[in-house]
């Protein structure tokens, strides 16, 4: 009778494929030094542009689109998306059998350990799950900042929220339009300041030695059954150290880099201190990999390397991430490891053919039930990425009220609405078309030109009509 391995599911959130030696980025000695016995997916393809939907989407083995809770226009109905703790939100149901539930049905001890408040039990994307550690962000942060959890309390309450904007709008007029355009960049500033250093993104840490340290304690405790684990790393998200990069302060606020108020300069230097990051996590990894061997969990397991999505600097005008599907963004590591006696066995292999994170669902129920990786069922005709709007629009009233006599103001509001439409990359053929449903005019690359600089539309339409019509069967 086939064995149950552990799974050790290991979400690098927010790192681009190229931030990898594997990939052709800078060496990491733990992470790259694994890889290199490892399966190796060449072309591993996040399901959607940022956290929520490409979790859902492992988790439910299905393509972000067909999730309906996706699907609404959160500009429209900004002021359900104002939380950013999801309390409002409910995207898995409570009848629908997730990754971690699967596995529970089969034997499996299953824990979640984030720092991410996109994983929580509020909108079920923590569903399934026996053990949840999720209180990084909000208890131990925010619980001890009583200003913060009050201001948070404004934000979740619509009539004081709007009513506080709708007051300080009609204060504002006082100002010529000159003076309101350098307070409503003063603002954006000193709220992109003030959040990022309350919750300590501009450390070198967000997290992963306080994660590290509850598994050890979560191991110590829990024995003799095998363990699903799921850990969400936050090192590769913005809010960076760029004080190790450059005296200078920067401006880390997304909009304003997109609309052209940062430098090219400041981008710059938010990557290098993004890469700085990705070093600090790759030791991060090392020590997780420690903790699992000195608990016996590498006698008999599998160790997964993903990412949920990429990150942008400024590469076809985008910056970080929920935008479109380019491969900055859509593009991430995908490493599959197995381990025996805690010991790493040499299973290298190098997969050229697009893949689909979705897939891991299936894939790790498969190594549940004792049945390994079979890579002749690995090749995939078709993968698609899908864009599915912005989330980003706590701001949208605000926006709408003072965008009339801000021109900065006006120039986000726009760039909100360019952002908030759908997209959908789809890998196939040796191509990658990047569809814009209309909005604008359809992209297509060769998938051996990595940067996307080579738009071959226009001489290949045909080509182009067949990949979108692979996408639509694309469950």
């Amino acid at each position: 009778m086939p064995t149950q391995p552990d799974i050790i599911f290991i979400m690098l959130d927010t790192v681009r494929a190229d931030a990898l030696g594997t990939y052709g980025g800078r060496r990491l000695p733990n992470i790259d030094g694994l890889a290199r016995k490892s399966m190796v997916f060449d072309n591993a393809v996040a399901p959607g542009t940022y956290t929520l939907p490409s979790h859902l989407s492992i988790f439910l083995g299905k393509r972000p689109r067909s999730i309906k809770a996706l699907m609404k226009d959160n500009m429209k109905n900004y002021n359900e998306k104002t939380d950013p703790f999801l309390k409002k939100s409910t995207y898995v149901k409570g009848n629908e059998i997730t990754l971690a539930k699967h596995l529970s049905y089969i034997g499996y001890r299953t824990a979640l350990f984030s720092n991410n408040p996109f994983l929580s039990p509020y909108g079920g994307t923590s569903s399934g799950f026996s053990y949840l550690d999720n209180k990084f962000v909000e208890n131990k942060i925010i619980g001890s900042n009583i200003p913060l959890r009050m201001l948070l309390g404004m934000i979740n309450n619509n009539f004081t929220r709007n009513g506080i904007v709708r007051v300080a709008s009609e204060l504002s007029k006082v100002f010529p339009k000159s003076a309101m355009d350098r307070l409503y960049i003063a603002l954006r500033k000193e709220v992109d300041r003030h959040y990022s250093k309350v919750c300590g993104y501009y450390n070198m840490d967000s997290g992963a030695v306080g994660t590290n340290e509850r598994i050890r304690e979560y191991l110590d405790v829990n024995r003799g059954r095998k363990d699903f684990l799921f850990v969400n790393y936050m090192e590769g998200h913005e809010g960076y150290p760029t004080n190790m990069v450059d005296e200078k302060e920067t401006i880390q606020d997304k909009w304003l880099h997109m609309i052209g108020y940062s430098s090219t300069h400041d981008a710059m230097v938010e990557k290098e201190a993004y890469l700085k990051r990705i070093e600090y996590l790759d030791r991060r990894v090392a020590d997780l990999l420690g903790i699992l061997k000195a608990k016996g969990r590498l006698d008999d397991a599998y160790v997964i390397i993903a990412s949920d999505h990429g990150q942008a600097f400024m590469e076809h005008g985008q910056m970080y991430h929920n935008v479109f599907p380019y491969n900055e963004v859509v593009k991430v590591p995908l490493i599959i490891s197995r381990f025996e006696g805690e010991r790493q066995q040499d299973c290298r292999k190098r997969i050229a053919q697009p893949f689909s994170l979705t897939r891991l669902n299936g894939m790790m129920v498969e190594m549940g039930y004792g049945k390994g990786i079979n890579v002749n069922a690995i090749a995939e005709d078709t993968v698609v990425s899908d864009h599915l709007g912005i989330t980003e629009v706590w701001d949208t009233y605000l926006l709408k009220l003072i965008r009339s006599r801000s021109e900065h103001a006006d120039m986000v509001y726009r760039k909100k609405r360019y952002f908030n439409n759908f997209a959908t990359a789809v890998f196939s053929n040796g191509h990658k078309l990047i569809h814009f449903y209309g909005k604008k005019q359809d992209e297509l690359y060769s998938m051996d030109d990595a940067s996307e600089e080579n738009d071959i539309l226009q001489k290949n339409r045909d080509l182009a009509r067949s990949i979108l019509a692979k996408s639509f069967a694309v469950a």
